[in-house]
């Protein structure tokens, strides 16, 4: 009898809520400053970023091999048999690959990696969308071909205040042709399907246009999935306000959808992003 367990990183900022009701099990990525590191959602948070990126140097880091294998021992312990780890987009980060080498040493549960090519709730409404068809009964060699589905049928897109952060951190991949361009210029941020590497897919001039493209972006991929079901993501970054407007304009535009998850950007990712972000994801089904 198979029991499959589900692992994410701290990047796909899934709420404890999603985690404990599907059964996510998240570890946290590291994030270094002033010679001290610190667990993702752990040890430290958003906010925390928030009051020193502008005066600490700030590096991030993949899990350490330690916590995965700690996990993976109390996974064996619990009955699991075998593992599917959805990580964040190969683009961006090694997580994904030093994690499927750690996996390749331990023998005692059999584990596929997956690359999400994804971020933020992006990457968590894969690991959500998954867990729901683990629900359902699927096998583990289903649930392999419904997580590259996933991936590859999951598009996300933000929209951040303040580009520097991306650049500093050296993840800013096609989007720094958008570097000392006037503020009014907001650019859209996605991953790039071939490489999962960040690429600008559209802009605007001035924040109010952000909630509207967003939503438009949304709509091109369903008139080209006119019948696929879908579901969405939204997220923020210190931005409530305005991620609870998009939300109603999401649902009022997209009633047809089949949930819809949420989440905040944690700090890992607020050390590239910064605070004010806006994002939407759409998560194709597989029937």
């Amino acid at each position: 009898m198979e029991k499959i367990a589900i692992i994410t990183d701290s990047c796909s900022d899934i709420k404890k809520e999603y985690r404990e009701l599907y059964d996510i099990h998240v570890l946290p990525i590291q994030i270094q400053y002033d010679g001290k590191s610190y667990r993702d959602g752990v040890d430290i948070t958003s906010n925390d970023i928030y009051a020193i990126q502008d005066e600490k140097v700030i590096k991030t880091s993949s899990p350490v091999g330690e916590d995965l294998f700690n996990l993976l021992d109390q996974l064996k312990d619990k009955g699991y048999t075998h593992v599917i780890g959805l990580f964040l987009s190969s683009g961006i980060s090694g997580t994904g690959n030093q994690m499927r080498l750690f996996c390749q040493t331990y023998e005692k549960l059999k584990c596929y990696i997956v690359d999400s090519q994804s971020a933020s709730v992006g990457l968590g409404v894969i690991a959500v969308s998954l867990a729901k068809y683990r629900e359902e009964g699927k096998s583990f060699d289903e649930l392999i071909e419904i997580a590259d589905f996933l991936c590859y049928q999951n598009y996300a897109y933000f929209s951040i205040d303040d580009l520097n952060y991306l650049q500093k951190g050296g993840r800013i991949g096609k989007a720094s042709a958008f570097l000392g361009t006037t503020l009014k210029i907001k650019p859209i941020l996605s991953f790039e399907k071939e490489n999962g590497e960040i690429y600008v897919p559209a802009k605007v001039r001035g924040s109010k246009k952000v909630k509207s493209k967003l939503i438009d972006l949304i709509e091109s991929h369903l008139e080209e999935n006119p019948h696929q079901k879908f579901a969405l993501a939204i997220a923020d970054a210190n931005n409530l306000e305005e991620r609870n407007i998009l939300e109603g304009m999401l649902k009022e535009r997209f009633p047809q959808f089949t949930y819809i998850i949420d989440g905040h950007v944690g700090a890992a990712l607020s050390c590239y992003l910064g605070s004010g972000l806006l994002g939407v994801a759409i998560q194709f089904l597989p029937e």
